[in-house]
């Protein structure tokens, strides 16, 4: 799609992780989670904004300078962050409004809703929720379009029974949203600009209003606490392993192993259970590893065995035997 752009927002504080780390900066299997939403982006457009608040230099810092950045010096809403974000788009084209903290939400899903937003003002990304409680409601008319979305917060007993909600994903035609970005107001229990409320006002106007329903509702949802940190994580894991396994690797017990996402891992490669590979480690082909180790920036080479045993910063050489119970890492680390 021409004229392409992203809008990840990153300028929360994330009170629910009880944390000094910026949300969007914590980890997930070796990678940060905003990293992963970054990725998605850049693999549509390479005119990818990060809106940044709340420890605003240290995010900048984690993520680099491969990208543009708006400061949201008061963290006024979605809504008000988007409009920090216009400042520094172009008046027409497309724009992708992303969650830095959606890190499951990858390019796939992406092209879906950019699909749906085709000849439309907007398309929101959606998904039916076992329990919707917390998160926003998506209201449809009698024709199943998409009519508003009302905050959890501000939803009535009746709309608080609608299970498909509101994933924070938007693609807006960006000469409509300059026309009714402005039109938004504080008038709700946050007193925050919703960005949500630009929704019904289209509708209203019968600008077109489109929608993705995305199937499995663990994608499309924001890590708000260190509960759903580490239900993501185990998500990740299990692709990650699915990957490795559909790739020549066996993993006899892929519930006790955890992979890092930056691991490679040769074929004819036995992970015993038991076993955590991190850091960017490299097995090679034909290696036995575990049960009991753990691997953090190593390289082992083909046929090696690494039993009961922790690598660190080192490379273990083609048919070497390590272990049991032995430490393997540079000589500075044991002093």
């Amino acid at each position: 799609m021409q004229n392409l752009w992203a809008v990840v927002l990153a300028a929360g504080e994330g009170k629910r992780m009880h944390s000094r780390l910026p949300k969007v900066l914590h980890p997930l299997c070796g990678k940060m989670m905003l990293n992963y939403v970054l990725e998605s982006a850049a693999a549509l457009t390479t005119q990818v904004l990060v809106v940044v608040g709340h420890g605003a230099l240290q995010v900048r810092e984690a993520a680099g300078e491969k990208w543009d950045y708006v400061l949201q010096e008061e963290q006024l809403g979605t809504g008000h962050a988007v409009m920090e974000a216009l400042k520094k788009l172009p008046k027409r084209g497309t724009v992708l409004i992303l969650c830095g903290d959606t890190p499951l939400l990858e390019e796939g899903y992406l092209r879906q809703l950019l699909a749906q937003s085709e000849k439309k003002a907007v398309a929101v990304a959606t998904t039916i929720m076992p329990d919707p409680t917390g998160y926003g409601r998506i209201v449809r008319d009698q024709n199943g379009q998409v009519e508003r979305i009302v905050e959890d917060k501000d939803a009535s007993v009746e709309e608080k029974e609608i299970n498909e909600i509101n994933t924070g994903i938007y693609c807006f035609d960006l000469n409509k949203l300059r026309d009714y970005l402005p039109r938004l107001n504080t008038d709700n229990i946050q007193k925050e600009y919703y960005l949500p409320d630009v929704i019904a006002m289209m509708y209203r106007d019968s600008q077109g209003v489109g929608s993705y329903c995305i199937e499995d509702y663990r994608v499309g949802l924001g890590i708000n606490n260190r509960v759903q940190l580490a239900e993501a994580v185990k998500l990740l894991q299990k692709s990650i392993n699915r990957s490795m396994m559909l790739n020549g690797v066996t993993i006899v017990d892929p519930d006790s192993t955890y992979i890092d996402c930056d691991v490679q891992i040769g074929p004819d490669t036995v992970l015993m259970p038991n076993t955590v590979i991190e850091g960017g480690t490299v097995v090679g082909k034909a290696c036995r590893i575990g049960p009991g180790s753990h691997l953090v920036k190593a390289v082992v080479k083909d046929q090696a065995v690494v039993r009961h045993a922790v690598v660190s910063d080192s490379t273990i050489e083609r048919g070497s035997l390590v272990g049991p119970f032995t430490w393997v890492c540079p000589e500075q680390r044991r002093q």
